[in-house]
């Protein structure tokens, strides 16, 4: 390999890789100043919701949720818009179908291609179904359904999300637009039929006008788990790449759950299945999918849906790490940063790919590559900046070879690995974690 074109390899490496770290970095403390004491505020507020402690749609309560997410969403937008929508359920007994319901939604612009946005979501309306079906369709209008975790965590931490991506002084500038919105009835009720209006309007608005809407994300039940820190993510088919990136956020931003998986295009028990209706990628992220089933990590909630489902049942420090986990990836998603480390656009034509696995790592990870034919190849490792770790001969034979890779003497950061030779010229990429 000449070494001018390793030069100006390196050179290209860096200009994509700088931007990567500082990327890297800024969400790494985006992800540090999520505030547990401001997503508690808010549950808190929710439950009480206007002293009613209901946010059933059509009462007074809801009412009461609408004008403080309102007020929140404008308050903590200090570098993007809020706008609401409003739609009706046409099913509903009269004269309720014609009272108004809403969606509240934060949009932070895109820097590059605007027209391309990420969607997460948190439903604001809250049940107590399961307090037995003749007391929930005779009492509907003033039991109490404070909703802690379904869903007032989902929306608190929506609403720490808003707080953190549009303030400036993060110097976060996302390259495709984010929207965050708090959805209007997903849940049923007794005074009119099926589920997720709110979201049903949005998404079929976006499909009808042939929005660039790149994926969705629902934030439903958050917060129940006495024991663990556990969340599951809900996703179909079509949307494997939402879901993969988001288990490697966990893992490339240090957010420490546990996490479980469900691929079912049955599973539909948010609002993502709106989107998925409308032909668009979407997940669930929930705390056990379904949380009515007991898990490895989760013992079934034994108060969702009814009037104990208040702030004191809550593992807040659950909620707190979904907070980070689910800001991380959509930060991640509205930027350059790829949680896929095995990025082919960086590496020229006449460069082939260096798999590191895994990736990212902590201590120990392995090369793996084929060759021709046996030689004595140099492995280098460099900086964003450019500036050689450290580099080491080794011998390799004719076809598939694996090679260790030590990181244990490098700090946490992104890092390109190279493996240099006669006629061999093969480099990657790879995100250190300690």
């Amino acid at each position: 390999m000449k070494r001018p074109a390793f030069v100006f390899f390196l050179l290209l490496l860096n200009s994509m890789l700088l931007p990567q770290q500082h990327l890297f970095d800024t969400i790494l403390r985006m992800k540090d100043s999520v505030n547990l004491d401001n997503i508690v505020n808010h549950i808190r507020n929710l439950q009480y919701a206007g002293g009613f402690y209901s946010r059933v749609n059509f009462t007074p309560g809801n009412d009461s949720a609408f004008v403080y997410l309102r007020e929140q969403f404008q308050q903590l937008t200090k570098n993007g818009t809020v706008t609401v929508d409003t739609f009706y359920i046409s099913s509903a007994t009269p004269p309720l179908n014609t009272q108004p319901l809403f969606n509240i939604t934060a949009t932070i612009k895109g820097t590059e291609d605007s027209l391309k946005y990420y969607l997460i979501g948190a439903h604001y309306d809250a049940s107590a179904s399961r307090m037995g079906s003749t007391i929930w369709n005779q009492q509907w209008r003033t039991i109490k359904a404070p909703g802690a975790d379904d869903n007032a965590s989902g929306v608190a931490a929506l609403l720490e999300m808003i707080r953190i991506l549009s303030d400036t002084a993060n110097g976060y500038k996302p390259a495709y637009t984010l929207k965050l919105t708090a959805f209007g009835a997903e849940e049923t009720g007794p005074a009119y039929s099926s589920n997720h209006h709110g979201s049903k309007y949005m998404a079929a608005r976006a499909a009808e006008n042939g929005q660039r809407l790149q994926g969705m994300i629902s934030f439903d039940m958050v917060g129940y788990n006495p024991d663990y820190l556990f969340t599951s993510i809900v996703s179909n088919n079509n949307s494997s790449f939402l879901a993969n990136n988001l288990r490697e956020a966990n893992t490339l931003f240090d957010v420490g759950l546990l996490m479980g998986s469900l691929v079912s295009s049955t599973a539909t028990y948010s609002d993502h299945q709106s989107f998925w209706d409308a032909g668009y990628q979407a997940l669930l992220v929930i705390e056990n999918a379904p949380p009515w089933n007991n898990g490895p990590f989760y013992t079934a909630n034994p108060y969702y849906h009814t009037s104990s489902d208040t702030l004191e049942t809550l593992n807040l420090n659950l909620i707190k790490s979904v907070t980070q986990l689910n800001l991380t990836a959509f930060a991640a998603f509205g930027s350059h940063l790829s949680t896929d480390v095995h990025d082919k656009e960086m590496t020229p034509e006449n460069y082939k790919i260096l798999e590191v696995y895994p990736n990212p790592f902590n201590g120990q990870a392995k090369l793996r590559f084929n060759l021709k034919q046996s030689g004595i190849l140099r492995l280098s490792v460099y900086s964003v900046t450019g500036q050689e770790q450290f580099s080491e001969m080794i011998e390799c034979a004719g076809g598939l070879n694996e090679v260790p890779l030590n990181g244990n003497n490098l700090t946490s950061g992104v890092y390109f690995v190279s493996l240099t030779g006669r006629d061999v010229g093969l480099n990657g990429k790879f995100i250190l974690i300690k």
